[in-house]
């Protein structure tokens, strides 16, 4: 009776080592070298020969690879390919990503100047996530400490960094916001930080109203200078994507009523000096490296063309007359 009890006793002991080992080894951080993200594993790759290529590339240990496949049951199940690694995080993500089928994938683009619902929405749609979840920890002031920015910020708008992802569809909400951050810090690592002016945040609250202005990288730059240059003489950025972050659908074409209607919220930059209090999307790193080093210029004024880039002027006679061609010539 005695010994069944003790066998009962170890059975449950390993039973829990077992389960500590398991969870232990699939949540090991992985970490590419540096400057490296694509991996390629050549077809008919074994075992042995992967894990030889990941610890060459990365802080895989050989051993503890091969330790988590057998415990998966994945040993013979690894899929040839090249592998983007800015999306895998941990050792469990890796057995995933290279034993899943292309149809356990999804291919996800965010494109620049997205706003966070926007983002949370397109991830509805594409992989099914719950909105209001994805919305909840963008907001999470536990989830964005442990995020690493860097940054004290309430939300996480302006740092879902845009690009094209692909995701196991197993990923949650939280996964796939980890994913974009952690691309944005590896982006945000190559940018030339110049002599900035700004905070790093502000650079990025400017970098999404010239990410909304403009998709042309030489625009942005001359953009970047103009309201660098209002900045420093004190002046109203009147910028109009700021009001149409505040509009409930984007138009086409803002009108007068529409700053008038939201007067006093801290985002009306024909109302209110300096930059609104967060960024208004997520701008990519075109429009992230125009804000952080924007050419010398005089230029305070700019109208669209309507052609997608802007006429520039320095003063606001200059300004008028642009406006008034414009306008005629689409009239």
């Amino acid at each position: 009776m005695l010994k069944n009890k003790n066998l009962g006793l170890i059975i449950i002991v390993l039973l829990f080592s077992f389960i500590f080992l398991y969870g232990s080894l699939l949540s090991k951080k992985i970490e590419v070298n540096e400057n490296l993200w694509t991996i390629a594993i050549p077809q008919n790759s074994g075992l042995s020969k992967v894990s030889t290529i990941l610890s060459q590339n990365t802080n895989v240990n050989p051993v503890l690879f091969k330790i988590a496949m057998y415990m998966t049951f994945n040993q013979n199940n690894i899929k040839y390919g090249r592998y983007d690694f800015r999306y895998i995080n941990n050792m469990r993500d890796l057995v995933y990503t290279i034993t899943s089928s292309s149809s356990m994938k999804v291919k996800v683009t965010i494109p620049e100047g997205l706003r966070m619902q926007e983002i949370a929405l397109l991830f509805e749609k594409t992989m099914n996530l719950d909105v209001e979840k994805f919305m909840y920890l963008c907001y999470d002031k536990k989830i964005i400490k442990s995020l690493n920015l860097g940054i004290n910020i309430n939300n996480l708008e302006g740092f879902l960094y845009p690009d094209t992802y692909i995701f196991l569809k197993t990923y949650n909400e939280k996964d796939v916001i980890k994913i974009l951050i952690d691309n944005f810090k590896n982006k945000f690592n190559f940018v030339d930080v110049g002599d900035s002016d700004l905070s790093l945040y502000e650079n990025i609250i400017l970098a999404s109203i010239i990410q909304a202005e403009s998709k042309f990288r030489a625009d942005m730059d001359t953009i970047s200078s103009v309201f660098h240059n209002r900045l420093r003489s004190n002046e109203k950025l009147e910028a109009d994507p700021t009001i149409q972050y505040l509009l409930p659908a984007r138009k086409k074409r803002l009108m007068y009523k529409d700053i008038e209607e939201y007067k006093n919220s801290p985002y009306n930059t024909y109302k209110n000096k300096g930059l609104p209090p967060t960024p208004i999307n997520s701008p990519g790193i075109e429009a992230i490296s125009a804000a952080l080093n924007p050419p010398k210029t005089n230029y305070k004024f700019f109208v669209a063309n309507g052609k997608g880039t802007h006429i520039f002027n320095t003063t606001i006679r200059g300004h008028n007359k642009s406006k008034n061609n414009v306008f005629r010539k689409f009239k």
